[in-house]
């Protein structure tokens, strides 16, 4: 049968068979142009549509150490595909975000920004580099159940233009169940406290990269009036310490309200 005819007995769309096809999920023969799938195949594909899968093994990390300069191999050598499916592999082996994000991702940044000071690396292949980890972070988005412990609002001075701290701060907070909008980075110090008052945050996380004392002071000024409560992480920072930064703080506010 034609990869119409089998969309038609499986019940999806046309092009949802060929992604399947394309992702050998679904076995196919290429006949000139078009793909021809037999009945059994179908069938199969079918059945196993509707079989529970067994949970995925949990992954227990014993070396840290040598999973890092595996990944770091892979980043400086840009093999994009082998670095982001071994986050995934971590990811569905259920190791939690943060452990993720302490012991691999930030200290590949750290160990790709040392090599380019010291010459190892150009500047072309760190930025390759830190786009691929760019990449893999924006796929690790969490969602995790239960009550959200509140809303947080994640974003960079004007002028900083460094996302992946930002980025790894969103992504454990939302993990911990924040409710997290997360504005990116360069951001003026009023948009930043407009997007505040809009969604009514409970807590507000700075990253910053270099010292800029008098757009904090500002920022600081500002808020004071929303009763959000301001977080700034530094690079290199500890992002287990801001999540309990976070905790601590949500729970102090809550005794304090009336």
């Amino acid at each position: 049968m034609n990869l119409q005819q089998a969309a038609d007995q499986l019940g999806v769309h046309y092009q949802t068979v060929y992604r399947w096809v394309r992702e050998g999920r679904l076995a196919a023969s290429k006949v000139g142009a078009t793909y021809e799938v037999h009945d059994a195949d179908v069938e199969r594909f079918l059945q196993g549509r509707f079989t529970p899968a067994p949970p995925p093994e949990r992954i227990h990390v014993r070396r840290w150490d040598q999973l890092l300069e595996r990944f770091l191999r892979l980043l400086r050598e840009g093999q994009e595909l082998e670095a982001r499916l071994l986050v995934e592999r971590l990811v569905n082996g259920q190791v939690a975000t943060i452990d993720i994000c302490e012991n691999l991702i930030a200290p590949s940044l750290r160990s790709l920004g040392e090599q380019w000071h010291d010459g190892v690396l150009s500047i072309a292949w760190e930025h390759r580099g830190t786009a691929i980890v760019e990449r893999t972070l924006s796929r690790m988005t969490a969602h995790p159940r239960g009550r959200p412990r509140g809303t947080v609002v994640v974003s960079t001075l004007p002028g900083d233009t460094h996302a992946l701290p930002g980025m790894m701060a969103a992504l454990v907070l939302r993990d911990d169940r924040w409710r997290v909008h997360h504005l990116g980075c360069d951001l003026p110090v009023e948009e930043t406290v407009r997007a505040v008052y809009e969604t009514s945050a409970d807590l507000v996380v700075i990253s910053v990269t270099y010292q800029r004392s008098s757009q904090l002071t500002e920022l600081t000024r500002r808020l004071q009036a929303t009763g959000a409560v301001l977080l700034v992480g530094h690079a290199g920072g500890s992002l287990t310490e801001l999540v309990e930064q976070a905790r601590r703080a949500s729970a102090s506010k809550r005794g304090s309200a009336p």
